[in-house]
């Protein structure tokens, strides 16, 4: 692992996910009660044994940079190197166009940094857990020039992946980005091969393809859509490995999730506060660090609290209350006679007496009024601002009600 340095994509603007995108890029957001998406890609690579990681940021990047540069302050001391890159407009006057070109103008970091020899590129945007050193053992027992980390989803579901073709021995033979009709897995009707964009190669190749891309005045400079599709026009070793495959010490089963729209964001988050979570934040085996908040603990006031399936952060004080599968990030008050069901409440709000908050995610620093009731009446909700989407209601950060 010595010879892998990592490289996370961490400057997407995650549209969908508005209004949390609003004041911070998609790889910022706040997840799981104390966490960013973030984290979990950094943690795969550092668990992993990748002791040097390149972050490229670029929309709304200051919390991210803020969040790693607190998580990782000492980085060289414990031989592990975390650094954050903004885009820098090093070989143009353009930002990033896509995925490829964000690599393309930071080739840099492979001189800066020599003595590697592959490279694992990772999207930051993603909640998973991962074995990097599975895939590049992997890689390299194939005698691979590119790998694509890949799993199986349902036809209906895939039209939003990449779509793999591969051969008996997982070589790939074919790739379309995204396509309205994705080609389903031979012998197996209603499921297809997809790819998790999550990718390992080695490093001179990739740095030959990328110029290349570079030239083509007609390509839109992103891996799925050109880089890949020229590798395999080139007739390069590239292969597909099975995330199913990977296995996480501590655990015995895979878990990844693409969090880009608010329903998927939510169900990730619910996933938490299951009775045996699907996403397990307790293994001492695989830890996920993230950025000390030094808050106190979290304090229950007067009897009669009822609290179910729910994750209470440091520095909250709940006041006889009903907080149901729900997740509480640091510093939040309920108020009595409060109730919050089926919600994700970011850090620094307020949620006041015999408020009513049911299936909703409430951004940082809001105060809700006492009586309030948020998620019961989609008209309501979107009469005051708020974005509801897929049954979910989302308060953006700082509102004020009126």
């Amino acid at each position: 692992m010595r010879e892998l340095l990592g490289i996370i994509l961490a400057g997407g603007a995650g549209e969908r996910l508005k209004p949390l995108t609003r004041v911070r890029a998609k790889p910022a957001v706040p997840f799981g009660g104390k966490y960013r998406i973030a984290d979990f890609v950094v943690n795969n690579f550092i668990n992993s044994g990748i002791h040097n990681v390149k972050i490229l940021v670029q929309t709304l990047s200051q919390p991210l940079i803020n969040h790693i540069s607190s998580l990782w302050p000492s980085a060289p001391v414990y031989n592990i190197f975390v650094q954050s890159i903004p885009a820098q407009k090093r070989v143009s006057e353009e930002w990033y166009k896509s995925t490829a070109d964000a690599v393309y103008q930071n080739l840099n970091i492979f001189d800066d940094n020599p003595g590697y020899r592959r490279v694992a590129i990772f999207s930051g945007d993603h909640v998973f857990k991962m074995d990097v050193s599975q895939l590049d053992r992997y890689h390299l027992e194939k005698g691979a020039d590119f790998t694509i980390s890949s799993m199986i989803v349902k036809s209906e579901d895939a039209g939003r992946f990449g779509i793999l073709e591969v051969d008996e021995r997982n070589r790939i033979i074919g790739f379309e980005e995204k396509p309205k009709q994705p080609k389903e897995i031979p012998g197996k009707p209603g499921f297809c091969l997809t790819s998790m964009g999550n990718y390992l190669a080695e490093i001179p190749v990739l740095i030959e393809m990328l110029h290349e891309d570079a030239k083509n005045e007609w390509s839109t400079h992103d891996f799925g859509k050109d880089v890949i599709p020229l590798m395999l026009k080139k007739g390069l070793r590239m292969y597909a490995y099975d995330f199913a495959d990977n296995r996480v010490p501590g655990e015995d089963q895979v878990y990844w999730r693409d969090v880009g729209t608010i329903r998927s964001y939510w169900e990730a988050n619910m996933d938490l506060v299951n009775v045996k979570p699907e996403l397990n934040l307790y293994n001492d085996l695989w830890p996920i660090k993230t950025s000390p908040d030094f808050t106190p603990p979290a304090k229950w006031v007067l009897n009669q609290t009822l609290v179910d399936n729910a994750i209470i952060s440091g520095g909250c004080i709940v006041t006889r209350s009903e907080i149901i599968k729900s997740i509480l990030s640091k510093r939040v008050r309920v108020e009595k006679g409060a109730m919050v069901r089926e919600s994700v409440v970011f850090a620094g709000v307020t949620i006041g007496e015999g408020a009513q908050v049911r299936k909703a995610i409430i951004d940082k620093y809001v105060n809700i009024p006492p009586h309030t009731r948020i998620g019961f009446s989609q008209e309501e909700d979107e009469a005051r601002g708020f974005k509801v989407s897929d049954g979910i209601t989302v308060v953006p950060k700082n509102y004020v009600f009126t």
